[in-house]
């Protein structure tokens, strides 16, 4: 229906009109009335606990359960309560115009502040409140035909029930309209609710039996699993030791539906920290876990216990509720690959740290969360960090941030309530890469993108995969090829989070990430992506590591939840 005009006297005061419309919203049995009203109110508010707020009142006040099933419900809210005719954007500059990774707002963005939070201080962020940022958390599942069912919703729901992981976890954000392209030695991107030529939808706001969104979906945290089953939930430990091929049939056991994650969320939060922070990548603002790679022999033999005993100044590298693994390591080896530095734990939470005097010396205690108890020998069990069960940054107060410090590299990031870089590889499920060489005997690199996750493919590109026109990445005949990071300079302006350049300088210019570079004449890769604890300034969001096959399973690789799309 048209929306429709609320006129008020006068003399009304803002405070005044606002009540009135709450008063006609909430008793308004038309829902397009309901919903104009509260998307006024949304408009007058400025923080994001005020829209919070409204939206538990319009929920409480719209939901009957037998007239609207949840998905409903947030296509009204998202579609018709969260709009506005503002223009988002940001521009930054091309590699070759500057190596810097700082660009600059525009737009009606110019003039916003947004600094990470931590657990214990929100920053600011004056994007959370607005249309187009706005987000929040709830359980779905993915049904067979494509479409797709909610559960639960933050704010409405408990809280618990939405990240348990009996469904996946996911965030919703509004299906705005975007349009990035390149002019005069820039990259520019932009973002509004509305559409006009050359700005097009989110890709993960439309699942395949072509229903298009007022929503985009993201999953909330790495997979993990419940029941044996893979799930988005929190409190989880990845899964990891794990491959491509074993993660698609791995989801299959949920459902057809499902193979894992997906790349369009690496595209999601490269944009998310253009349009809020005006970087080409998140390294140096919200760090992820490129850093926390620790190894520590047993400093003190012990018996029967479920703790292990480090210097002081071991102990204080280590985060209580981050993951280690413990192995007898018998053969000296410290490759987390490598049966005996896990044997004892796999991966298990860090419980408590605390002072420790054995024989007059003073130590530290780490307490591990095992069922059985195991002994260790000095010098020889070897305790090592591990990557990050999900939720680590529940208690973030903000959208944005790390539990402790964002930039510390030693923790999960958070962006846009998603929680991502823990300390492993994400590994997508819906792109192949293939190694290839081109009629002058260069290297070639492609990225294929399957689209229908129930036509995934653990094992090869088939029918089902449209190659990435234009984004063939080439490398020159002479590179080397054993293994070796280059630096991503930019990232392409479609769908797809994919290195257009990687001849930067280091680690601390262009996208701030890198491309582990494995050239082969031919071969067939898997997307791994992001990075992992050891990466240091390879790790990013626009990080891929070219060199890894469909099959290969590692300590540092881990399975990704799916979106809508497919």
């Amino acid at each position: 229906m048209a929306d429709q005009v609320i006129n008020f006297p006068r003399d009304t005061t803002l405070k005044h009109a606002n009540e009135i419309q709450r008063a006609i919203a909430a008793g308004c049995a038309t829902p397009g009335t309901a919903d104009l009203c509260y998307k006024h109110l949304v408009a007058q508010a400025t923080t994001k606990d005020e829209v919070d707020s409204l939206f538990i009142e319009w929920w409480k006040a719209q939901y009957d359960s037998s007239k609207y099933s949840k998905v409903q419900m947030l296509e009204r809210w998202f579609g018709n309560v969260l709009d506005d005719n503002r223009v988002h954007g940001c521009t930054v500059p091309l590699y070759a115009t500057s190596t810097s990774a700082i660009g600059e707002l525009t737009d009606d963005s110019v003039g916003l502040v947004c600094t990470p939070s931590t657990a214990s201080t929100p920053g600011r962020d004056d994007f959370a409140h607005l249309p187009q940022f706005w987000c929040v958390e709830v359980a779905a599942e993915k049904k067979e035909d494509g479409s797709h069912e909610i559960f639960y919703v933050e704010h409405i729901d408990d809280l618990d029930d939405v990240r348990s992981g009996e469904h996946l976890c996911w965030v919703l954000q509004k299906n705005t309209f975007v349009r990035e392209w390149r002019a005069d030695g820039y990259q520019h991107l932009q973002m509004k609710c509305h559409q006009t030529t050359g700005f097009k939808q989110w890709r993960e706001g439309k699942d395949r039996t072509g229903h298009v969104y007022a929503y985009i979906a993201h999953p909330k945290y790495y997979a993990g699993k419940v029941g044996g089953k893979a799930t988005c939930g929190t409190g989880l430990a990845p899964i990891n030791y794990t491959s491509h091929t074993s993660g698609v049939a791995l989801w299959r056991t949920r459902g057809t539906q499902y193979s894992g994650g997906s790349g369009s969320l690496m595209k999601f939060l490269d944009r998310m920290m253009r349009l809020k922070y005006a970087r080409k990548g998140n390294s140096g603002t919200i760090e992820g876990c490129t850093s926390y790679n620790y190894q520590y022999k047993a400093a003190v033999a012990e018996t029967g216990v479920k703790r292990f005993i480090l210097t002081v100044a071991q102990a204080a590298n280590l985060f209580v509720g981050s993951a280690v693994s413990i192995g007898t390591d018998t053969d000296g080896s410290t490759d987390r690959n490598v049966a005996d530095v896990h044997d004892i734990a796999t991966e298990v939470r860090i419980t408590a740290i605390e002072p420790v005097t054995i024989a007059d010396s003073q130590y530290s205690a780490v307490y591990v969360d095992v069922t059985d108890t195991f002994d260790t020998v000095k010098d020889q069990t070897l305790l090592s960090t591990m990557p990050y069960f999900s939720g680590w940054n529940d208690d973030v107060q903000g959208t944005d941030g790390s539990k402790y410090n964002a930039t510390n590299g030693k923790e999960p990031g958070l962006l846009q309530k998603v929680e991502f870089m823990n300390g492993s590889y994400l590994i997508i499920s819906d792109e192949l890469w293939q190694w290839g060489k081109d009629a002058n005997e260069d290297f070639t690199f492609d990225c294929y993108v399957c689209k229908d996750q129930s036509k995934v493919s653990g094992t090869a590109i088939t029918d089902d995969y449209v190659k990435q026109e234009n984004l063939t990445l080439t490398l020159p005949k002479g590179l080397m090829t054993s293994w070796h990071w280059q630096y991503i300079e930019d990232t392409d302006c479609g769908d797809i989070e994919w290195p257009t350049g990687v001849q930067a300088s280091g680690s601390g210019v262009g996208c701030k990430a890198g491309f582990s570079c494995g050239p082969s004449p031919s071969g067939l890769r898997a997307g791994w992506c992001f990075g992992n604890l050891a990466d240091g300034g390879g790790g990013g969001v626009a990080c891929r590591n070219s060199y890894l096959s469909v099959g290969s399973a590692y300590w540092n690789g881990s399975l990704g939840a799916p979106d809508i799309a497919g």
